[in-house]
């Protein structure tokens, strides 16, 4: 909550609440207020000389009285056939009072001959300080909590790095760049999409402005965000919706260019870019398309069939140099593909035995191995990507439901928080503390209710914690491409 709203809040909320306020004010004040003139005209036998004044306190009466309380509420941010009925209620109850209380004030303050406030001067003050009124208490009341950034003091074997908080609801998508300092958020409040671009070394933020470009009642299956994504170079942001992907330049994030694809989107090396094709609905192969970020061009098209996915986060897995993609054609296929996406070739193809419900997938930080995550069985397998072999399962109690790997183990993420396993033997190293967010609350389960993200070299992981924030994690050796 802030005084001073930022750009955004005061054109998308401030001003166009105090401009409807205005219209209905004017409308249901004049009506009203020569109603009530009319009215205390006849109990008085007088002629109906204080219409003006009764106009002008029936509609500073529905401004302050019948609407602020209305429109400065945060649900009144809601859409829905719900959100109608509330408003409807509520000024069922507001509106009347202030405007027929509006209207005899004004009549007393105004329209009696010793009233004081007779000259245009003191109605012009009175009038500027009900909109300054107005003004201050929809910026307090509607403004979103300001994103805080804290570095704590670094310890123990995974520091933690920064702690972010004043998140209203739980990310819906994090992306870190490719050296772990920028972070990315979508978040909804009050049904709008929000992106927030954060330095977690300098703490500075910033919020790209008008993300959609459109109305929130006009917006299509090409604005809707699923997954955000940096460019290698951290230079663009890349956001995915259900039916466009569009490639961002940062800070200011308006897209340049926008792509025939869906869901998610993994920038590659040699300015690559796979992204999934749109979800039309329709019972067709959605497969993975490669495009030339430079020229927007599709390069290729890897065939697969992902129709039964309903979530973004997909069993697909980039290597730390952003050359390699792995993936299953489907979700409860038996084979795993390894495509080299810069030389568009498949370089190996892991054969499972059995369907066992793919999961999740993790390149090693050298690249020559792959982890796969299981429904069924081993709840972890270590593939040998040179031999295309198993060389190893580890035996966890529950199955992974995000899995990651950093130069200091396995990152895998279940129903009780995540962990850092041993990928020789699966033997627990390390539990990301769930209280580190904040030392004074009891620790309590990390549980994977939200996204989590890990930097392009593999030094930094961020993740929500339910009621705290984003906890932000030095978890291992930077990578670097060769």
């Amino acid at each position: 909550m802030t005084l001073v709203p930022d750009l955004d809040t005061l054109l998308r909320l401030v001003l166009p609440k105090l401009l409807f306020m205005t219209v209905l004010s004017a409308v249901v004040g004049g009506v009203v207020g020569a109603v009530v003139a009319g009215i205390v005209s006849l109990l008085r036998r007088s002629r109906p000389g204080a219409v003006g004044p009764a106009v002008w306190g029936s509609f500073l009466g529905v401004l302050l009285v019948g609407l602020l309380p209305i429109e400065a509420n945060p649900a009144s941010l809601i859409g829905g056939p719900y959100a109608g009925l509330w408003f409807l209620s509520m000024a069922l109850l507001f509106v009347p009072v202030g405007a027929v209380g509006g209207a005899l004030l004004g009549m007393l303050a105004i329209g009696h001959p010793r009233a004081r406030l007779r000259g245009p001067r003191a109605l012009a003050a009175l009038t500027l300080g009900a909109y300054a009124l107005s003004a201050v208490v929809l910026t307090l009341t509607l403004s979103p909590p300001a994103i805080t950034i804290r570095t704590p003091q670094p310890g123990g074997p995974f520091p933690l790095l920064a702690e972010v908080s004043g998140l209203e609801s739980i990310p819906s998508h994090l992306a870190l760049s490719g050296d772990g300092r920028q972070l990315a958020v979508l978040s909804v409040r009050y049904g709008r999409q929000q992106v927030d671009i954060l330095d977690l070394t300098s703490r500075q933020q910033h919020r790209i402005r008008n993300l959609h470009g459109k109305p929130e009642g006009q917006q299509t299956l090409r604005e809707i965000l699923s997954t955000l994504a940096f460019t290698v170079d951290g230079k663009e942001l890349v956001t995915a919706a259900l039916q466009q992907v569009q490639v961002r330049s940062l800070p200011a994030g308006r897209p340049w260019l926008r792509l025939d694809g869906g869901s998610v989107a993994y920038p590659m090396a040699a300015g690559r870019l796979v992204t999934l094709t749109p979800n039309d609905a329709s019972p067709a192969p959605r497969n993975l398309q490669v495009w030339d970020l430079a020229s927007g061009r599709r390069l290729q098209a890897m065939p697969a069939d992902l129709n039964t996915v309903e979530r973004a986060m997909l069993p697909v897995a980039v290597s730390p140099d952003r050359r390699l993609l792995a993936l299953p054609l489907r979700v409860d296929d038996d084979r795993i593909e390894v495509w080299d996406i810069p030389q568009a070739r498949r370089i190996t193809t892991l054969e499972l035995g059995r369907r066992a419900g793919l999961l999740a997938l993790a390149f090693s930080p050298d690249g020559g191995q792959l982890a796969v995550a299981l429904g069924q069985g081993p709840p972890i397998a270590i593939w040998d990507l040179a031999t295309a072999r198993r060389i190893r399962s580890l035996d966890r109690p529950q199955s992974v439901q995000q899995l990651h790997w950093t130069t200091e183990g396995l990152l895998a993420s279940s129903d009780d928080g995540f962990r850092v396993l041993s990928p020789q033997d699966g033997r627990v190293l390390h539990t990301l503390p769930p209280g580190a967010a904040a030392p004074s609350v009891p620790a309590r389960p990390v549980l994977s209710l939200g996204p989590s993200a890990l930097s392009g070299d593999r030094s930094t992981f961020a993740v929500p914690i339910p009621g705290q924030g984003i906890a932000v994690w030095r978890v291992g050796r930077p990578v670097t491409a060769d």
